[in-house]
């Protein structure tokens, strides 16, 4: 096996594989570009999508549309991811900041591996109050 998909972590604490490193810094360049289009390539058959506490699980084809129209209204000045890490189950995430204007918003993503690789079936965007 080799070296890059071993657990980048010490003893007893959680690591993320470098496979999965990279598909967040993946996720991370399409949220900055705000492209939902360059997104979309990332996200599974059906995800869900939390805008500011309105959860609404999509096809692929309607979160685009949705997070297209998201980017128009709140078009990114800053996105950045400040904590990634795994959990049980396989299930990968990453926490952030997405920044539009004056607003705030916590950024929360959530992925796993289909078969073999990795999908986003999670999104959320809390306006910070």
């Amino acid at each position: 096996m080799s070296l890059v998909f071993l657990l980048l972590a010490l003893p007893g604490q959680k690591g993320i594989a470098q496979d999965e490193k990279e598909f967040i810094a993946q996720v991370e360049e399409a949220l900055k570009s705000t492209s939902s289009k360059e997104l979309s390539k990332f996200l599974h058959t059906r995800v869900e999508i939390i805008l500011d506490n309105n959860r609404k699980e999509y096809s692929i084809n309607q979160a685009e549309i949705v997070l297209k129209d998201f980017f128009q209204r709140q078009p990114s000045s800053e996105t950045e991811f400040i904590h990634d890490g795994n959990s049980a189950g396989g299930m990968i995430y990453a926490i952030g900041s997405y920044k539009s204007g004056n607003t705030n918003y916590r950024l929360m993503v959530r992925a796993k591996k289909y078969k073999t690789v990795y999908k986003v079936y999670r999104l959320e965007f809390t306006k910070e109050r």
